[in-house]
Order: structure tokens, then sequence, then C-alpha cells
């Protein structure tokens, strides 16, 4: 197995996203529209017109794209705490979607217009720092995405997306590590492979004793793959 030492820099750790339990956000969300949403039930399509801003309450949805072929790539896992839809906010004209947007789970989903955020922000601007905090650390995941698909080979793209994604809020404590819930599938998506590639990857990594795999859970190690 290769040397796992990543070519670009870390990407850190995340500030989390406030609580709902959060006064600010308790407030926001009584401005809202709250709806209950079916696993795999598909919240946004790419194309459709863009007009209300989202917030998951509870639950985890999936962000990708497709191609003209209707190959799917998978951007991101989004949790609680999270915004949705939030690009076109800043813009004067109605733009299109452009992402697809997926529950994983049953989800509690808040809804806002845009024309509504707009106005609440004076009443409370400290709701826009929150998203646009969110923003940042999104722009700084994508950059670190970019330049893993520019610099590193797909094993250590790989190790680099399980070590992300064990910093995400869905990720849970293992007394070896952080665990993670995630296909296949969903991997080689993220980062550009075949499932096959995915699963002799995920062998390899867990031969050198840096991760446990078992279906869709997986086991990051800390001192391992992930840095304590």
């Amino acid at each position: 197995m290769q040397d796992m030492t990543l070519s670009t820099p870390p990407l850190g750790d995340l500030t989390p996203s406030p609580s709902i339990h959060d006064p600010v956000v308790e407030w926001f969300l009584t401005q809202c529209h709250v709806h209950r949403y079916p696993a795999k039930y598909t919240l946004i399509h790419a194309g459709e017109n863009a007009e209300s801003l989202y917030y998951i309450v509870s639950g985890s949805v999936s962000v990708f794209v497709k191609d003209d072929e209707h190959k799917e790539m998978l951007l991101t896992h989004l949790g609680q705490g999270e915004f949705l839809g939030e690009i076109s906010l800043f813009e004067e004209k109605v733009q299109p979607r452009t992402a697809w947007v997926k529950t994983k789970e049953t989800c509690e989903i808040a809804e806002i217009s845009y024309k509504k955020f707009k106005q609440i922000v004076h009443l409370n601007p400290d709701i826009l720092m929150y998203l646009a905090a969110q923003m940042a650390r999104r722009l700084r995941q994508t950059s670190s995405q970019v330049s893993n698909l520019a610099f590193l080979d797909v094993a250590g793209r790989i190790a680099q997306t399980l070590m992300n994604l064990a910093k995400q809020p869905d990720a849970m404590t293992h007394p070896d590590g952080m665990q993670i819930k995630i296909t296949r599938q969903e991997i080689g998506q993220m980062v550009g492979c075949s499932r096959e590639t995915v699963g002799r990857i995920l062998k390899m990594l867990e031969d050198d004793g840096l991760i446990s795999a078992h279906g869709k859970t997986i086991v990051i190690y800390r001192n391992k793959l992930l840095k304590a």
C-alpha cells in the first residue's frame, strides 16, 4: 500500500453549525414553514427556479449533479443545522437551481422565501452571519476538493474524503476514532471513480490498519488515517 501522506493542505477542523436550540435559530424557525419529508425524496431539482432558502431541522440530504447521460456526481452530504439553496439568494434576478438535493432519511426541513429572508435579516442580522459562515466553510471544502482532484491519485482522494466525512456533523464518535455511514457508490461519485475501485482501496486501507469497513459502516481510526 502506498504512503497516505497527502500532498495538499488538510481541511482542518470545521466550525460546527449553530445548534437548532440556539436562540437565533429558534427565532429564525418561527419565520419559516417546516415540512416533513420521507427518505429518498427529491427536495430540489436542478433547473427549476430558485426562490426559497431551506434549513435542515433534522435528518440529512445528498447534494449531487448529473451530466447529459444522467450520470450522477455526489457533491456532499448535509445534515442538521445546514442551509440549502442559498446560492441564488444574492442574485438580482431569479436563477435556476444548479444541483439536485435528495433526502437520505426522514427529514424535517424549514423553508422560507428569498423575499421574506431578506426582510427578516433586518430584524436579526445574526442569522445572515450564520448563513455567511456556512457559505465560507463550503467554499473552503470546495477548494480542498478541487485541489484533491488535481493533485491526489484515487487512493489519496478516497483517504482525504474519508477524513473530511469524519469531521461532518453526522459522523459518530467511536472508541477507535470516528464512524461514518456511506456506500461505496457514493464515495465513488464524490471522488470520480468506480464502486469497484472504491472497494479495492478501502480493502487496502483496512489491510494497513487505517480503517475498518463493514457494509456502509466505516470506522476511521484515530492516530492512523484520522489525526486526533
